[in-house]
């Protein structure tokens, strides 16, 4: 795969954040605090400014407890630790981001861009899911290593209404045969790419490969958020 497809949201370094591992205590000391695939924007000097939940809703950040710099004004989709704050009116003031990791989202290519060709490693879906512009995925791997993730847009066509039919496989490479106990890895499929005019409904077919010839496919009705 050319370097110019190799993102740094296609790496997945294992080491995940332990926010995803205790929520038990988190739910326990902030009882009002959310764990979700969020779409974070960020100011001139890097810092996040308003999310966007995937229920549609935007919010200033309040505050950012991570301290997360990013490339200035840029969309970023993450998966955080957030609580909605308010006035003692209950009005709105904005949201606190506790800690938080970037999703692996890149945009899906064709597999010719995949200079090394198409890897598909074993993986399984932990649960999936359709978002505010994007299919989110909780997936898990065994394999010790690092893995490279990606999504290959296999196919498009449309269905007898005219609209998109989007194949999209899994990109999975890995450095190590050997198993280790299951990790989870955040994906977020970007689908937004396919809303162009005229489109009211995509169905989106996504493939992984579960074990050396067997695959999986999951099927959803992606309407484009406005």
């Amino acid at each position: 795969m050319s370097k110019y497809y190799s993102l740094p949201f296609c790496v997945l370094l294992l080491s995940l954040l332990s926010m995803l591992t205790s929520c038990g205590d988190d739910d326990y000391y902030y009882p009002s605090v959310k764990l979700e695939f969020l779409t974070a924007y960020s100011g001139s000097d890097g810092t996040f400014t308003s999310i966007l939940t995937d229920e549609g809703d935007t919010y200033a950040v309040a505050t950012d407890a991570s301290g997360t710099v990013v490339t200035p004004d840029s969309i970023v989709r993450i998966v955080s630790y957030y609580e909605v704050q308010t006035d003692d009116a209950g009005a709105v003031e904005g949201v606190k981001l506790y800690s938080l990791a970037k999703a692996i989202a890149p945009i899906p290519q064709t597999a010719d861009k995949f200079e090394d060709g198409v890897e598909t490693a074993p993986a399984s879906i932990r649960s999936i899911w359709l978002g505010y512009n994007y299919l989110n995925i909780l997936l898990g791997v065994k394999q010790q290593g690092t893995h490279t993730l990606h999504f290959v847009e296999d196919e498009v066509t449309t269905d007898d209404d005219g609209q998109p039919v989007v194949s999209l496989l899994l990109y999975h490479g890995v450095t190590s045969e050997v198993e280790d106990y299951t990790k989870t890895a955040y994906l977020s499929v970007p689908l937004q790419q396919y809303a162009t005019d005229g489109v009211e409904k995509v169905t989106i077919r996504f493939t992984l490969y579960t074990d050396d010839d067997e695959t999986s496919t999951h099927e959803f009705t992606y309407t484009p958020s406005k």
